[in-house]
């Protein structure tokens, strides 16, 4: 289950053009404009396009030069100045002070207040943060509608808003959501959101099984991914495609594009996004049977969360981890990684966590357990059937086997036609069936 990337840039070229600019206008030296943790040599690369500067490092430089963040990271400016209370929000959201950045959003709730849809926005983005997703969907859809359902507004938006419908399971609105958004940015002609856009649309695409169109969607977009000259963005091609092989179980080819996309990311300052990419590259391990490659990936991924990692994605190592111990023979520890699992899944979308009982009741199969992997595959079946309906059949035929062994032949084939007619349903995936 493995996440898809996101970028707050339109290319490390353009903000080192934009940074320099700024800084010769302000009259520093860059050792001048050097702070602890910035140091000359760094503000080098970065004007010399070799760097992707996190967020953070972007605002506080352009602090330092009384340029806005967001024209120092895209080179627009926002279209409606925001009150101070909203910057002070979003400063407060992005240094984990849930409370204060709540306080400052709801200020400016009141009909007619032009920070509505802003604010709206900051307090959808909090309810996903604390995985509320239908609360999330709500506000951040009122904040979409008011700004007449324009993608590129704010891409921030819309990108949150579509995870928050796949994670609800609703992934069909979250496809057209991202289709309806790329066309928009196409349209503008507006380069870099329309390959954010195609590459959550693909990813959306993978996550509900309908690999020919993410793969067409992807190949949309490596075409400008490197003229947009945005190593990051390049990256989330190379996540992308490293996803889709995993989905086609072709482990060799995942691989090869999870390294690469790790390479890119190693070379920036987000460590999350460093994680997931070790996380990813795990799972191609494991299917390429190098499971002990894969714990130590799994580990390095740990590390570089800490504190900071969410009990979504504590799910997902955990369950890569239970496989990981499961393909070395290691049962009773798979086993109690599994265990641990299943107190996590109720974090992830209904679809993922269909597909991670599937991998669990193999994993307690292992050690002898058989009642537990009959419930979970049922369990499986049920999210899979509504959220998932290609890999529905996978869980039908587990289920079906376990149930005949127990000599309970009607309900096995009960079971097998159910699946299959769930299968059937969903769109067209050949390969996978």
């Amino acid at each position: 289950m493995p996440r898809s990337l996101t970028t707050h840039i339109d290319s490390p070229k353009e903000v080192g053009a934009r940074l320099k600019a700024s800084r010769e206008r302000a009259g520093l030296s860059q050792r001048q404009l050097a702070f602890p943790g910035c140091t000359a040599a760094y503000i080098s690369r970065l004007e010399a396009g070799a760097r992707v500067p996190s967020l953070q490092m972007v605002n506080q430089l352009a602090l330092r030069l009384d340029v806005s963040g967001q024209w120092l990271a895209t080179g627009v400016e926002a279209a409606e100045v925001q009150p101070s209370e909203l910057i002070d929000a979003e400063v407060a959201l992005r240094l984990g002070e849930i409370d204060e950045a709540e306080r400052l959003y709801r200020a400016h709730l009141e009909p007619g207040d032009p920070a509505r849809p802003a604010a709206l926005a900051g307090l959808g983005q909090i309810a996903f943060r604390s995985e509320r997703w239908p609360a999330a969907i709500e506000l951040l859809e009122q904040s979409f509608e008011l700004r007449s359902r324009k993608a590129l507004a704010d891409p921030g938006l819309v990108d949150t808003l579509g995870r928050a419908h796949a994670m609800s399971g609703a992934r069909e609105s979250a496809i057209a959501l991202f289709e309806q958004a790329a066309l928009e940015a196409h349209e503008a002609e507006a380069l870099v959101e329309e390959l954010r856009f195609t590459v959550l649309l693909a990813n959306a695409l993978i996550d509900a099984g309908d690999f020919n169109r993410a793969e067409a969607a992807l190949a949309d977009v490596i075409r400008f991914a490197d003229a947009i000259g945005d190593p990051v963005a390049t990256a989330r091609v190379f996540w992308s495609q490293s996803r889709l092989h995993s989905m086609r179980h072709e482990p060799t080819l995942a691989g090869r594009y999870a390294r690469r996309a790790l390479e890119i990311l190693e070379r920036t300052e987000n460590d999350a996004y460093v994680g997931m990419a070790y996380h990813l590259l795990a799972h191609a391990e494991i299917e390429a049977g190098n499971a002990e490659e894969a714990l130590v990936l799994l580990e390095r991924g740990r590390a570089l969360f800490s504190r900071d990692l969410r009990q979504a994605d504590d799910a997902r190592f955990s369950l890569e981890e239970a496989r990981a111990l499961m393909s070395l023979g290691r049962n009773p520890e798979a086993a109690l990684k599994a265990a641990r699992t299943l107190e996590l899944l109720d974090a992830v979308s209904p679809g993922d966590r269909g597909v991670a009982y599937v991998t669990l009741a193999d994993v307690f199969l292992a050690v002898g357990d058989r009642e537990r992997p009959k419930m979970l595959l049922g369990q499986a079946l049920e999210l899979l059937s509504e959220h998932l309906k290609p890999m529905a059949l996978d869980a039908g035929r587990k289920l079906a086997a376990l149930l005949e062994e127990d000599g309970d032949t009607t309900g096995a084939l009960q079971v097998l036609k159910r699946a299959a007619e769930a299968s059937s349903s969903s769109a067209p995936v050949g390969e996978r069936v």
